[in-house]
């Protein structure tokens, strides 16, 4: 049985309308017959196949013989209405389904029947006899192009080969070496078995012969003829854009400014926005060598007046010339406008685990997105516009994350897009209000193949803190404030130096909570030494909380004056809110003699 391809339902309600609008003049017994457009073609040349259907008022739906193996689309069917006139006035219209094809391959060729639905009646065409001749050049060929065959650095072109004149086989298409050509060679498909495409990007500037693309048939080899590609200087592309669709005051926003087609920029733009627009957070840069290069700038904004504004043109100098952006509308508003009922599977995480901690006490607290995967949303979803709370009452720390991308919640996997990681420490007991966090998500819409965006605002909860003062009892004096466990070990590197030898001390300090929150070990070292400033060194865990690590501090001594000296243990105490207690760690202590720098020679 012939296989059949239906045709789009798009396209039969078109024809369901048309016959509807037509008035039969006259009764007609519904039929359907298929011919082709010239009945004979050779082989490279086009043809039209016509179904025609007459005397129906409705087609439900029409079916496509497949597959025309000898031929090869070239668009998508066409619709059309024939009304009859002169000696065939009184008979209803006809619609006209045409498809062109391209004739690959010679010889007799049979296709059909074509299956049409129409009133609720089945018919069929009779079988369609098609005759592809030869071309006046009987031989089997390669033919490849180029599109487009100009092209600058960084442009996509495509490369394409087809056989013509030979069996409807599978063939193996061997692209060219490109090497140092092009950036990229990667497949493209085809729609026949006798075509292929590339996809390329060119790399390199210059006018290039491209050797021929070989096809091979079973124990037969085929090459084409060698193209040229002209491949120009890259082209200097200047690109502005938001990342935000919803920007509020006291929002924090990122503009993007993007010059593809230089390694370097001749001067630093201006700032885009003016101080009483936006405050400026941060500048980031980052530059590309590939396709002749690119330059970015990010730029991070805070917006602080509401109102309608406009970015740019901002001027780029860049290759001894001077390029404009185009201008970008930027709206603050007072709140966000972005839809405040977003789907079930996307959450906002911004509410610390714990309702007490003591005073200095670090309460860590993640803001992150988290995306279910929903299938209906279409694309992984785009974070934009961001406010924090004010964390009043707090000292704040950037932390940094650690940990998978993938969470858990509620029995149900979600991937997590982080924004912020802080650990607040409170700096005064009582209860202190955390307020909620704010952020802008744009997600794609899949009904609409992608091309629409919705953005839909996510808000923490607030939290409330009951923030417990230390207590007096059993603090040592050696306390400074540090909420955590520490440990310190110390070591020298020699403990005999002559005058003007540098002794090197070093204590290491593991730390369980904030490192940039401990204060630097005290050292009384004795006189009859000259001490530098310490070299700082952190490592941060890679566990947990991420509030683990060591910071090593290496003092450098230098011997002055012969004697033995004694180098006192280091102490550092801390409170523990594990154990609700405090504790003190002690290195040992080091003695050292110093004696003059000739003591041996005499």
């Amino acid at each position: 049985m012939t296989e059949c391809r239906v045709l789009p339902l798009s396209l039969v309600a078109a024809v369901t309308l048309v016959l509807a609008a037509a008035t039969a003049v006259q009764a007609q017994e519904p039929s359907v017959r298929v011919y082709a457009d010239p009945p004979e073609v050779a082989v490279g040349e086009s043809f039209r196949v016509v179904v025609e259907v007459s005397g129906v008022r409705r087609i439900e739906s029409i079916a496509t013989p497949e597959p025309f193996d000898f031929a090869r689309y070239r668009s998508r069917p066409v619709l059309s209405v024939k009304v009859p006139g002169g000696e065939a006035a009184g008979t209803a219209n006809s619609v006209l389904l045409t498809y062109v094809f391209d004739a690959r391959e010679a010889g007799l060729f049979e296709v059909g029947p074509f299956r049409v639905i129409a009133d609720g009646r089945t018919l069929e065409t009779e079988p369609l006899a098609i005759l592809v001749a030869r071309e006046g050049n009987t031989e089997v060929e390669v033919r490849a192009r180029i599109t487009p065959s100009r092209v600058h650095v960084g442009d996509d072109f495509m490369l394409t080969a087809e056989i013509v004149g030979g069996p409807m086989t599978n063939h193996e298409f061997i692209p060219p070496d490109l090497f140092g050509i092009v950036e990229r060679l990667s497949p493209a498909g085809s729609l026949s078995r006798t075509e292929w495409s590339w996809s390329a990007r060119a790399a390199e500037e210059g006018e290039f012969i491209i050797p021929p693309v070989k096809v091979v048939d079973g124990d037969r080899t085929y090459e084409s003829q060698p193209l040229t590609l002209v491949v120009g200087a890259p082209r200097v592309r200047v690109e502005a854009s938001l990342g935000s669709q919803s920007i509020w005051v006291g929002g924090e926003f990122d503009f993007s400014l993007t010059v593809r087609g230089v390694g370097t920029l001749d001067e630093e733009p201006a700032t885009p926005l003016p101080n009483d627009v936006a405050e400026l957070l941060d500048v980031r840069e980052s530059s590309f060598d590939l396709n002749g290069g690119q330059v970015g700038r990010g730029y991070s904004f805070r917006a602080l007046r509401a109102g309608r504004f406009e970015i740019g043109p901002m001027r780029i100098a860049a290759n001894g010339q001077t390029f404009e952006t185009q201008p970008v509308s930027l709206v603050v508003d007072e709140v966000p406008t972005g839809d405040a009922d977003p789907p079930g599977d996307l959450l906002f995480t911004g509410v610390p685990g714990q309702s007490f901690a003591y005073v200095n006490e670090p309460v860590v607290v993640e803001y992150a997105v988290l995306h279910g995967q929903r299938r209906d949303m279409g694309a992984w979803p785009v974070i934009g516009t961001k406010s924090w709370p004010a964390f009043e009452g707090f000292d704040v720390l950037e932390v940094r994350g650690w940990g998978g991308r993938d969470v858990v919640v509620d029995g149900r996997r979600y991937e997590k897009y982080f924004l912020r990681r802080v650990a607040l420490r409170p700096i005064r007991a009582g209860r202190v209000d955390l307020g909620a966090a704010t952020v802008e998500v744009s997600i794609r819409n899949r009904s609409t193949f992608g091309r629409d965006w919705t953005s839909v605002i996510l808000t923490s909860e607030p939290h409330t803190l009951e923030v417990l003062p230390l207590p007096d009892e059993g603090r040592p004096a050696s306390f400074r404030g540090f909420v955590g466990t520490l440990e310190a070990v110390s070591w020298v590197d020699r403990t005999r130096a002559d005058v003007g030898d540098t002794v090197t001390v070093q204590v290491e300090v593991l730390v369980e909570g904030v490192l940039e929150a401990h204060l630097a070990p005290e050292i009384d070292v004795p006189g009859g030494f000259e001490v530098s400033d310490p070299e700082i060194d952190t490592n941060y865990a890679r566990r947990g909380n991420g509030l683990q690590g060591t910071r090593t501090y290496t003092y450098h001594l230098t011997a002055t004056t012969p004697g033995t000296y004694v180098i006192p243990a280091v102490e550092m105490s801390y409170f523990d809110p594990e154990t609700e207690s405090y504790g003190t760690t002690r290195s040992h202590p080091f003695t050292i003699t110093v004696v003059p720098a000739d003591a041996e020679a005499r």
